[in-house]
């Protein structure tokens, strides 16, 4: 049995009507729809243990609609916390309760090198136990792909957002269309990147028509602009 910890409790007499007691079920129910609520199409195939109340514990009929306070609202899985509250007359209980099920993740389905594109055959989601996924987990297949492989990631490994970098856009020694603006107009040239470079990334490149080397930022596949 859990603990349980409550302030301001009326202890009922032994002759006391049950029609005077709080009913300790529908105290059990309020917390149960909340977590039902709290976990819906985020925790695959949920289960709830919520604590047990003391058979000898009596709390006075509540003549207004009961308060629910979550402890931690973006909790959804593991151990957690509730307040439950009546403002007439006044008492307070706190509830605990745990919630089991699976989260979604992606997956790796076959080795990936580093520095490798991620494509969508590469990748997908399934759904594991909540103490098996680590912190920062993608839970999204889409947002793996075209990413890549800061180091190699071996055949179904969880994915997480720091083992994945934003593609590159511009390739060293590719040919790049150089942008620059003069007042409102737009002037385009021809260049070769000097190093590799993801979107708003400042990199150098040369420009095959005057020999210099510029600072320009990119924009787009093959496409950077100078500021």
């Amino acid at each position: 049995m859990a603990s349980l910890f409550f302030t301001s409790l009326t202890q009922a007499s032994q002759n006391g009507s049950k029609a005077e007691h709080q009913s300790m079920q529908a105290l059990y129910d309020m917390v149960l729809n909340h977590l039902k609520q709290k976990t819906d199409q985020k925790v695959h195939n949920a289960t709830f243990d919520i604590m047990e109340f003391s058979d000898r514990l009596r709390l006075s009929r509540c003549q207004e609609p009961l308060e629910l306070e979550d402890k931690a609202p973006e909790k959804i899985y593991g151990r957690m916390t509730f307040k439950l509250q009546c403002p007439n007359p006044e008492w307070k209980i706190f509830v605990t309760a745990t919630v089991e099920g699976d989260l979604p993740v992606v997956i790796s389905t076959k080795g990936i090198l580093k520095q490798a594109v991620i494509q969508p055959g590469d990748v997908k989601r399934v759904f594991m136990p909540y103490q098996k996924v680590r912190r920062g987990a993608l839970i999204d297949a889409e947002r793996a792909v075209g990413m890549r492989a800061k180091r190699a990631i071996p055949p179904n490994t969880i994915l997480t957002v720091r083992q994945l970098q934003p593609p590159y856009l511009v390739f060293e020694d590719n040919n790049v269309t150089i942008i620059t603006r003069v007042g409102h107009i737009k002037v385009k040239s021809i260049g070769v990147a000097l190093k590799n470079g993801v979107k708003n990334q400042q990199i150098p490149v040369r420009n095959l028509s005057s020999k210099k080397v510029v600072k320009g930022i990119v924009i787009a596949p093959n496409t950077v602009e100078v500021p």
